[in-house]
């Protein structure tokens, strides 16, 4: 099962302070970056996401909009063997996510012109 932008699984997070399980939300399925979803906006930039227009979500969230992760295909394969896909982040949130681009210090321009061709191409 190919994962798309803004479809959502759960990793197990090592590099959180108290590794756990995570949502995280596919940004460029190509290069395995991902955002992670977090209850809690302390990270800059974020998107809000409201749990009644994301059911699969516990209470309202936001998808962390820095820098993003960078899964390798054994870690988002073994993501979607053991949670498949939980589910898919609304369109509505593409304009924010792709504001928030202009934060991230690691990604060439070249990488934010295919993420931005990815989220308004849905």
């Amino acid at each position: 099962m190919p994962i798309r932008p803004l479809d959502v699984t759960v990793i197990f997070d090592a590099t959180l302070r108290k590794p756990a399980p995570k949502m995280v939300v596919c940004i460029h399925p190509a290069n395995g970056w991902f955002y992670r979803i977090n209850s809690k906006g302390h990270w800059r930039p974020r998107v809000a996401v409201a749990l009644a227009e994301h059911g699969f979500l516990d209470h309202d969230s936001f998808v962390e909009c820095g820098d993003p992760l960078e899964l390798d295909d054994y870690v988002v394969h073994e993501a979607l063997e053991r949670h498949g896909i939980v589910g898919t982040i609304s369109a509505s949130a593409c304009p924010g996510i792709i504001a928030a681009l202009d934060e991230c210090i690691t990604i060439r321009r070249r990488d934010r012109e295919e993420i931005i061709a990815l989220l308004t191409g849905i």
